[in-house]
């Protein structure tokens, strides 16, 4: 059996694309044949294309929904084959959450509908809450996905869910990604009724998902139970004697022309509220207790070779020689503690918690990468229906006083690390 793409999702690829100026057209038509001819070397050659970060899912098959699969990449694809995985661990299969999953679409549609359509505006408000010295807080990433599978079988982010819920943390935390594209209907059915709730509270951070969609649904499901603490406010600080935990929204001013795929706390327009959050972390470094950094965008390359213009735009907001003591990020769907990171004389502890969900397979980019990587999750799933998946997880922090204790824990509820 053949995939096939929506014939409404493709008449709103084609009418949106029909709608935008040229010179818009002009800035995308490269990104798009970049996607595209990722999915030709999938389709035709059966092999994983090259690692891409600057490439996301939804525009994978938009191609051939605007073409009418004019180069039978979709015609070539039978459903539910895994073809191979990528250097980043991305499954190239047309399964589920996998890179040639027609779903995606969706999130193309709602992209490029969104350059006609302006984004929600921007909250400049931000809540700070103070939480007990002694509290332990749930951080999931990359997690809105979905009960997608049987009970028999459960979705990975439903064991997440489960197995978070169990061990009861005072607060819980979403890292952001609700997909495909953070629509109204994906962000109350896939986050809102079933994000696993805590007694101090919930609290969920914007991403790119979330962008296509303009975020106006992300601003409506930060307003309301279990996260109406945020008071609608897409960056936030928790606060106690000896630690700021401080939540930015790095999606809301990422560029739209690259899919929101590269993290940012400000932009280079206009925008009044341009420096409202670099100027707010600032007042909270400014307090002098121990900073804990909560993004949805990564700060480094998934194997921690290089960092990204968002780490230089959070570490302006500190003195000299400083940093946060940890920054816990999402977006790139892997579970990994880095090395201490310098920044001057500091050592920032980073960790990536983007394996809440989605189905990844094992990253042969991050093999032979102790000189920055301490622990990265590798360990297959041994799910009967993706063999190739790799476990998904989440992490808890318990804050004591001046002292940290984070456990990485898998779907299953094992100790994953350290």
């Amino acid at each position: 059996m053949k995939i096939s793409i929506d014939p409404v999702i493709a008449s709103r690829i084609k009418t949106a694309w029909s709608k935008l100026d040229s010179d818009i057209q002009a800035k995308i038509t490269p990104l798009l044949m970049k996607a595209h001819q990722q999915a030709v070397t999938a389709s035709q050659a059966k092999v994983a294309p090259p690692t891409d970060p600057t490439v996301g899912h939804a525009l994978t098959l938009a191609f051939s929904a605007m073409s009418g699969d004019q180069d039978a990449v979709v015609n070539n694809l039978d459903a539910g084959v895994i073809i191979a995985v990528d250097g980043g661990g991305e499954i190239w299969g047309t399964g589920k959450y996998e890179q040639l999953d027609p779903g995606w679409l969706e999130a193309g549609a709602e992209w490029l509908e969104h350059f006609i359509v302006p984004k929600h505006a921007f909250n400049p408000n931000p809540v700070v809450l103070a939480i007990d010295d002694d509290v332990q807080i749930g951080l999931a990433g990359d997690w809105g996905t979905g009960d997608w599978r049987t009970q028999a079988n459960p979705a990975p982010s439903t064991d997440v869910r489960c197995h978070m819920a169990f061990l009861k943390p005072d607060l819980t935390i979403h890292l952001g990604d609700v997909y495909y594209a953070g629509t109204g209907n994906e962000e109350q059915h896939i986050l809102t009724n079933l994000w696993p709730k805590a007694p101090k509270g919930s609290l969920a951070l914007n991403s790119n998902h979330e962008m296509y969609s303009g975020a106006g649904a992300y601003f409506q499901a930060i307003s309301n139970p279990p996260f109406e603490t945020q008071k609608g406010c897409s960056f936030f600080a928790l606060e106690n004697a000896n630690w700021v935990i401080v939540g930015l929204d790095s999606a809301y001013y990422s560029d739209e022309l690259s899919l929101y795929r590269d993290g940012a706390l400000f932009s280079n327009n206009s925008d009044p509220n341009n420096s409202v959050q670099l100027n707010f972390l600032k007042a909270q470094v400014a307090k002098g207790k121990k900073i804990i950094v909560l993004t949805h965008h990564n700060g480094l390359s998934q194997d921690g070779t290089s960092k990204t213009t968002l780490w230089s735009q959070v570490m302006s907001a500190f003195p000299a020689n400083a940093g946060p003591a940890y920054w816990y990020w999402g977006h790139v769907h892997a579970g990994v503690a880095y090395q201490p990171v310098g920044n001057g004389a500091a050592k920032v502890l980073a960790r990536c918690c983007g394996h809440g969900g989605l189905p990844c397979g094992q990253a042969s980019e991050m093999v032979d990468k102790q000189a920055t990587v301490l622990w990265y999750e590798n360990r297959l799933a041994h799910d009967p229906d993706i063999q190739e998946r790799v476990l998904d997880g989440f992490a808890m922090l318990d804050l004591q006083g001046p002292q940290l204790q984070e456990v990485f824990y898998d779907e299953n509820g094992g100790v994953a690390w350290p």
